[in-house]
């Protein structure tokens, strides 16, 4: 299974989704979700970014950032980034919230999926280095390992 996800920046801040659906309602999420037939990766990740955020980026504005196997669940993901001028967001039918957090205002404590918090971590050291690699993860039930695959 594919899943494709957005991390949309404002400033120093990544657009986070309150999940309306299970798994996990109710907890904080990258928007993303499963690759449908007939789609690109990129145009997955914004009809995913559209649907629980309403904010509307054609798939050329995403950039591939992260791509990663999640062995445990039997998942592929790959990530895109982007920026966005302003923080204007509206939550979909699929979302029960969305908004921009810094990593300080990140509520880290109700987040959907911990697993993955490594990678929204590096996201957020990119955003403050300003600098931005495309990374591989590989995840398994006791190892996370995220590396660089290519440097910008």
């Amino acid at each position: 299974m594919i899943v494709v996800t957005s991390f949309i920046a404002h400033g120093r801040r990544l657009l986070w989704v309150q999940r309306g659906l299970q798994p996990q309602r109710g907890k904080w999420a990258i928007p993303g979700g499963f690759l449908e037939n007939g789609e690109t990766l990129a145009e997955g990740a914004a009809r995913e970014l559209r649907e629980e955020t309403g904010i509307v980026l054609p798939p050329a504005r995403l950039q591939l950032y992260m791509a990663g196997t999640i062995t445990f669940i039997n998942q592929v993901y790959m990530g895109f980034r982007a920026t966005v001028a302003d923080m204007s967001c509206d939550p979909g039918v699929e979302s029960m919230d969305c908004r921009f957090f810094t990593r300080e205002e990140c509520p880290w404590d109700e987040v959907a999926y911990p697993q993955v918090n490594d990678s929204i971590l590096q996201a957020y050291d990119d955003l403050d280095s300003g600098r931005f690699d495309v990374w591989h993860a590989e995840m398994t039930e006791d190892r996370y390992d995220l590396r660089p695959v290519s440097r910008t």
